[in-house]
Parts: structure tokens; C-alpha cells; sequence
């Protein structure tokens, strides 16, 4: 597998035939020299000479099912990876093939001769815990091969070389007293192993140096140092031969499509780090940048773009495709951390690794220059960059390719994205409409299809389902939905601090006394997928602090501060737009920025990911903040409204829930837990484009055939059957939150028991109002085993049992 590395060095075609055990292939500072693994004797080769010294893998090793034959077909749904040729028997084929969404690998043997197929292993590697098992070369035994484990990407992980029996399926590991940093050379006669290490404490196989040759015996299992370049990058390429014949080489699949620079319109980034070996073809600089030299090099291809500290920049999708992975790998402090890798419609595949925030999820299609993350440096990264690769279908070989509004960039060059993603110019805003199988009329629950479209790509998505009360309308706030449009006054709201009232179709607040005015509304945000909460505001006060807000994922909307919630607060004082978290009711700045207010009415919205931790907030459609909550709130019970000795007034407080594709479900009828629970219901869609552009809301009416209700009665959304909760259930993690409508003046009892009713713990809540409380039972569940357990929460207005499973 090295000499495809040498091939694209050299841009030469080259030449095998008997090997010479003794000499390996080496680069250095990009210069080639031999080194005689016995006498340490090294060479500077000679570029000129026609013919030159070139180097071959032991085995014959592919990268391309079609390198085997044209009848070999993969799995559905998988892409082929590796393949290594027995040299006992040219019919026998071991490859392993790659699920194209998903973490999957499949280890398949295929007889060509008698036209047979065997699985060998197969692990479907969800959470990235199997061990994959990679074919690199073949022991002195027909029916033993050497592989390499990994989990989920060849150039990251080397985590072990293991002796593999193709017909018993036994594995036995070599017992290596060393770190390694490549892919090992198995030597022609098989007897043993050149590995690739390094002096430096923490291997990082990603961005490290590789200065250590050693030689490994496979049989005696005894090692040496070949060669010591202390700081100074060797890259192994193979084996040294002189001979002229033919055999075939390595090569991989060169991509059609157009790649773009993966980051914002008109922005400037420096390569500070490039794959080994650097680029040939054009390119378009805007000039240099030296700061960044000597630097390093890649042991592989990629490229580093050079970010400002902590500058949270957008990482954008260079084509169109579908994420095929999304997570961590390896881990944040070593690997690719947190990665991004799309495959695209030609089967090549592109990275995006050392990620601060992750904006995608796996199976989720992106289209060109979409958001898929925010850089940052977490895995093996020394500062802030956006890190990039292509590769080849399967995703194992590097793959010739270029920037379309780059060509082929080189380290310490200055590069400026020339797309239009992220450029202020994009101000067509995307369209979203709402269709649905039977029509307008539907009799009990149905399916919703969104069309999304934009001249650039739609990024973000929600949707809102709503329910018509007389002349109003309103949402199951227990199904995370919210929707007022002041005609009257709710009677979902707690009042606290401030005078609250209705003003000509306004919710308005004229309180100038109070810093701290309240108005409470319970809903449940906890899905775990984004939302969006959309207000329109405007200050009628002229003079004073003319501050306003809203906290959104409270769970105490009793206390002063909301208990735990992110409040985001706006003041005309000095026209900034603020962020602040409360934890256990205290007040925390995290972010600040300008913002433009006046005594108009504008729109705002904010979109908050629970599970990322990002808070973006817009006024009048632009971005104006965002921040990135490294310990996110996963879970809220309450959106409460907020002034500070200012009369305001509020219209259209509405929140949308998180959709990832272009269909969701939608429950009708009389339960309690249904999205439409009156006869005439409505669905609405919001969507963003990759230039922030947001689109005019999406429409469809419903009439729910099998309703009848109509009147304006509006049911406590609060102590219904699904708004007494306990959450995660089953639990995640050491939290566990149980959510309840309390009772004014009154006692409300929870107890705790086992499967065999034996009541483990029982206590009591006192309440001077009706509101809603979430209180935090995860200390009672310390010493509790796993299993199920039973919580029953109990008042005047009723009990009722819930089942929880401790994991």
C-alpha cells in the first residue's frame, strides 16, 4: 500500500520484480535514499537516472473491487475497502468492504475459481467499539493472513497487527513492544515486519512525526532500531528492486466531482499543515504565509486550514452527499475527535475532523456548503483548524482531486473561498411547503411531506403543529410545541413579578418598578434535537434600561432565576444582545455581541441543540450571536418571559421542534399525548439556509374527521397524563429529572418503589402556587441497582405511577 504514495511523489510509473529484503525505500525531507536494514547504511537516490529504484508491496493489494474482477460484487449498501491476494493460490481473494452509512464492516473470502463467497466477520460497530479487522499480508501458512484492527478508519487507528486463520476464524495477536504509527511492510520472505514509530511521549498518528524504523521478527519476536531521525519525518515506501518487469500497482479511484473549499464565502484561510506528499497540478494562492514554517506534514493526505483561537468558524460540506458518520473518534484528546465524514454520489468520501460542534447526524444528505460543524481542536490537534481529506470509495486510499476555487493548495499558502456559501450576497431566502397524503381532511394520525428548497442548500429545519381553540390558536406544549398569539390572555401562564395584559392583539408589560418581571409558561423540551423559539418584541419605554428577554430550558420557574435555564437578554442601554446560563439560580455571563434595537417592533429568534450545546440567536432574520455551551442543558420544562423596569410589548411566541428530514408523523385525536387534539389543526415549517436566510412559514390546515370538539375549553396541558415525566427514561447518564405540575397551598407526596411495591423512599413538596416544578432525583438512585422502579407522584388533583428503567 506505500507505493501508491511514491507514485503520486514521483508522478512516474513503476516497475517490480524480485525484491530485495535489505533495502528499504525511505523519504525524508522529501529526498528518497535506501537503507540497509542490516549494515544502517544510507543512500540519497538519483531522480535523474531513466530507470529508477522503485518499490513494491510484498503482497498484491487492491483498492478497488474491480482490481479483483468484475463479478465481485459488495454487500448492498457497503463500498469496498481493501483486498489482499493469497500468493498460494491467485483465486483467493480476502477483502474488506465498508457500510457507506453507518460504522458496519463486513471481512468476506471469495473463490474465484469455484465462484464462492464467504463471510468471514461481520460487526455492525455502532458505537465504534468493534474491532475491524484490515487484510495486509499473508503469513507462511495458505490458510493464515496478518491484519491490522481498527475501528473506524484506517489512518487514525493501528491498533494491533493480529495473526488471523481464515477456517477456524482464530485470532492471535503479536506482541508488540512498541507504538506504531503506520501501517507496518511485511517483508518478501514473510519472516518479518518493518514498523514506523516515534520518539516523541504521545503518538498522534494524525499530525505526529514519524522518526523511528524498527524491525520486528515475527518468528523470534525480538525487535531492533533500524533508523533514528530524532524530529526529522521518515516515510517508509517499500522494498528496493532493480528489475524492469511488470506487475500490477496499486491505484485509486479519481474523483468527478467538484470540490470547494469547505469554509465561508470571501474568507482567507493558510494551509499550515499538508498531506505527505505535497500537491502537484495549479493552484491559487493569495499569498503566503511563512508564519507557519517548518511546520509539519500529514503522513497522509489531508490539509490543515489555519483558524483564528477559539474563532468558532463554519465548517462547510465541499459537495453534496450523505453524513456517513458523525461523532467522536478516537477521543477529544486524541484522534480525529470530533469528526465529520460525508460520502458523496461517487462513492469518495470527505473528512472533517478536530470539529468543536458537530451540526449534522448520520444518514442526514447535506448539500454543498451546508453547515455541517463549527471547527475547533479537539482530538489529536495542537490549535483551532479546519481539517480536511478526500478519499476514495470506502475511505482508505487518498484520491486525486482539487478545489474548484483553489486548485491544489500548498502548505504556507494563503486560500480564499470563492463560493457563495456564507456570502452576504446569498439573500434569496429558501421555500418550504407542506403537503400530506388524503389532503386537508385526515381521520386519525397522518404523515406530513415538507418540500424544501433554496439556491444554495436549506441547513436547518423545523415544523409546529398546532390546534385551533374557537378563534385561536395554540400546541400540546407536553409534545414541545408552543404557539400565542396574544388575542387573549393564555391561561397556560403563571404570572410572577410585572403587569401582564393584553393590549389591541399584544401581550404588553408596563411594570417600570420591577428589574425582574416573570411570566411562566410550561413546555417540554425534551427531545434532545433542536428548537426554535420565534418572538416578535418592541419597547414602548423611551428612556430607562429597556431590557427584555427570555429564558428558554428552565426547570424552576419558581426561583428568581429559573434554576437552571440559558437566558438571552437584550438591552437598549448599549445595544448588545447577551447570553447567560443560570445554574442552581445564579446568574453566569457567557457571550456578548451588537446588536441594533430601537423602539420598532423586529422579530427574534433563537435555535438552541441540547445536543451540542450551540445557542444562535437572529433579529430580523441576521445573526447576531453565538455561543457554544460545552456542557449543554439537555433538558427544560418551562419558557418564561423577562423585563427589567421596561414596558414592553410581545406578539407571536411561537416554538418549533427540530426535523431532519423531509417527513414527520403527526398524532391526531382525543388522547392527551396527540400533536392535534381538536378538529381543525394546522402544520407549519420554518427553514435556514446556509447563508442564515430564513424562509416565510410553511402552511397546511387539517380537519381532523373523527374530532368533534370545537369549543375554546383549553386543557391544562400541565397535569395531563404525559406532562407528569421522569427524564431520560430509561436513564442516560447520573441525572434523573421528574417534571410535575405542582398544587397552590398544598403538599404534593413522590415515592419511590421497587417491582415488588417495597416503597424505597417517600417525601414531600410544598408549593405556595400551581406552577410547574422539576425537581432532581438522581441522588436517590445512587445506590439503587439497575433495574425497573416505580415513581408515583401524588396530590390533591390526583396520583399517578410511572414506570422508570435504571440502566
Amino acid at each position: 500500500m506505500k507505493n501508491i504514495t511514491l507514485k503520486v511523489f514521483l508522478a512516474l510509473f513503476l516497475y517490480a520484480s524480485v525484491l530485495n529484503a535489505q533495502e528499504l525505500i525511505l523519504s525524508k525531507n522529501q529526498q528518497l535514499y535506501t537503507q540497509d536494514i542490516n549494515s544502517k547504511e544510507t543512500k540519497l537516490l538519483d531522480h535523474k537516472k531513466k530507470l529508477l529504484p522503485v518499490t513494491v508491496q510484498t503482497d498484491n493489494i487492491v483498492l478497488q473491487a474491480k482490481q479483483i474482477s468484475n463479478q465481485i460484487k459488495t454487500t448492498p449498501d457497503f463500498d469496498f475497502f481493501q483486498g489482499l491476494q493469497s500468493p498460494y493460490d491467485p483465486d483467493l481473494w480476502i477483502y474488506l468492504e465498508r457500510e457507506q452509512i453507518g460504522g458496519a464492516f463486513s471481512l468476506q473470502k471469495v473463490d474465484l475459481k469455484n465462484n464462492q463467497q464467504t463471510t468471514l466477520q461481520h460487526t455492525t460497530n455502532e458505537d465504534r467499539k468493534d474491532i475491524v479487522l484490515k487484510p495486509i499480508g499473508w503469513t507462511k501458512n495458505p490458510n493464515k493472513i496478518f491484519v491490522e484492527a481498527l475501528y473506524l478508519d484506517a489512518a487514525e487507528e493501528h491498533e494491533g497487527i493480529f495473526v488471523y486463520d481464515i477456517n477456524t476464524k482464530e485470532l492471535q495477536q503479536l506482541t508488540l513492544p512498541f507504538r506504531y504509527t503506520e501501517t507496518p511492510l511485511l517483508s518478501p520472505n514473510r519472516d518479518h515486519f518493518i514498523f514506523l514509530g516515534s520518539t516523541q511521549k504521545k503518538i498522534d498518528p494524525l499530525h505526529g512525526i514519524s522518526d523511528i524504523i524498527y524491525y520486528y521478527s515475527i518468528e523470534t519476536k525480538t525487535n531492533k532500531i533500524v533508523l533514528k531521525t530524532k524530529g526529522n519525518t521518515i516515510q517508509i515506501l517499500g522494498w528496493k528492486t532493480d528489475s524492469k518487469s511488470n506487475k500490477e500497482q496499486l491505484f485509486s479511484q479519481k474523483s468527478a466531482l467538484s470540490y470547494y473549499l469547505p469554509w465561508d464565502f470571501g474568507k482567507e484561510n493558510c494551509v499550515s499543515r499538508h498531506g505527505t506528499p505535497g500537491p502537484n497540478g495549479s493552484h491559487s494562492p493569495v499569498g503566503q504565509c511563512g508564519y507557519f514554517t517548518p511546520g509539519g506534514h500529514h503522513g497522509y493526505h489531508a490539509i490543515d486550514f489555519a483558524t483564528s483561537l477559539s474563532g468558532d468558524d463554519n465548517v462547510r460540506a465541499s459537495a453534496a452527499g450523505t453524513v456517513s458518520f458523525s461523532g467522536i473518534s478516537g477521543s477529544l484528546s486524541s484522534g480525529y475527535g470530533r469528526l465529520v465524514i460525508i460520502r458523496h454520489s461517487d462513492g469518495t468520501r470527505t473528512y472533517y475532523a478536530h470539529n468543536k460542534t458537530l451540526l449534522v447526524s448520520q444518514g442526514q444528505s447535506v448539500q454543498k456548503g451546508q453547515v455541517i460543524a463549527l471547527e475547533g481542536t479537539t482530538g489529536g490537534s495542537t490549535g483551532d483548524h479546519i481539517h480536511f481529506e478526500w478519499r476514495a470509495a470506502g475511505g482508505n486510499s487518498p484520491t486525486p482531486g482539487s478545489f474548484v476555487d483553489a486548485g491544489q493548495p500548498r502548505q504556507n499558502y494563503i486560500y480564499r473561498s470563492q463560493n457563495s456559501f456564507g456570502s452576504s450576497a446569498d439573500t434569496q431566502a429558501p421555500t418550504t411547503t407542506i403537503s400530506a397524503a388524503g389532503g386537508s381532511t385526515q381521520s386519525g394520525d397522518f404523515t406530513v411531506t415538507y418540500s424544501d428548497s433554496d439556491n444554495v442548500g436549506v441547513t436547518r429545519r423545523f415544523y409546529q403543529a398546532l390546534e385551533k381553540y374557537g378563534s385561536n390558536w395554540y400546541a400540546n406544549r407536553g409534545n414541545g410545541f408552543f404557539n400565542d398569539n396574544f388575542n387573549i390572555f393564555y391561561s397556560g401562564y403563571t404570572k410572577g413579578a410585572g403587569n401582564w395584559t393584553i393590549n389591541n392583539g399584544h401581550l404588553r408589560q408596563s411594570n417600570t418598578s420591577s428589574d425582574n418581571t416573570k411570566l411562566n409558561t410550561f413546555l417540554s423540551q425534551n427531545s434532545g434535537l433542536p428548537y426554535l423559539y420565534e418572538f416578535s418584541a418592541k419597547t414602548v419605554s423611551t428612556s430607562g434600561p429597556r431590557k427584555f428577554g427570555i429564558h428558554i430550558m428552565a426547570d424552576s420557574p419558581d426561583l428568581s432565576q429559573r434554576g437552571n435555564s440559558y437566558l438571552i437578554w437584550f438591552s437598549g442601554e448599549d445595544n448588545k444582545v447577551r447570553v447567560y446560563e443560570t445554574v442552581n439560580n445564579q446568574l453566569n455571563f457567557r457571550a456578548i455581541d451588537d446588536v441594533p434595537l430601537d423602539n420598532k417592533w423586529a422579530n427574534y429568534k433563537i435555535t438552541y441543540s441540547p445536543g451540542f450545546g450551540v445557542i444562535e440567536v437572529f433579529r430580523n432574520n441576521k445573526s447576531i450571536l453565538k455561543w457554544t455551551d460545552p456542557s449543554p442543558i439537555k433538558n427544560g420544562s418551562t419558557i418564561s418571559l423577562r423585563t427589567n423596569k421596561t414596558i414592553m410589548e410581545f406578539d407571536d411566541l411561537k416554538v418549533y421542534k427540530f426535523r431532519a428530514n423531509n417527513s414527520t408523523s403527526i398524532s391526531a385525536g382525543s388522547g392527551v399525548t396527540k400533536d392535534i387534539r381538536r378538529r381543525n389543526g394546522k402544520i407549519k415549517s420554518l427553514v435556514r439556509d446556509a447563508a442564515g436566510n430564513w424562509s416565510t412559514p410553511g402552511n397546511l390546515d387539517v380537519t381532523i374527521s373523527s374530532l368533534t370538539r370545537q369549543n375554546t375549553e383549553i386543557p391544562d396541558d400541565t397535569f395531563l397524563e404525559n406532562e407528569i415525566q421522569v427524564y431520560p427514561n430509561p436513564t442516560q447518564g447520573t441525572t434523573i429529572t421528574l417534571s410535575y405540575q405542582s398544587t397552590s397551598n398544598a403538599y404534593t407526596t413522590i415515592s419511590i418503589t421497587d417491582v415488588t411495591g417495597r416503597v424505597l423512599k417517600s417525601f414531600q413538596e410544598y408549593s405556595k402556587e400551581s406552577i410547574h416544578r422539576s425537581l432532581d432525583l438522581s441522588n436517590y438512585f445512587t445506590s439503587f441497582q439497575n433495574g425497573q422502579y416505580f415513581i408515583k407522584v401524588s396530590s390533591k388533583n390526583g396520583s399517578k405511577v410511572i414506570p422508570l428503567i435504571k440502566n
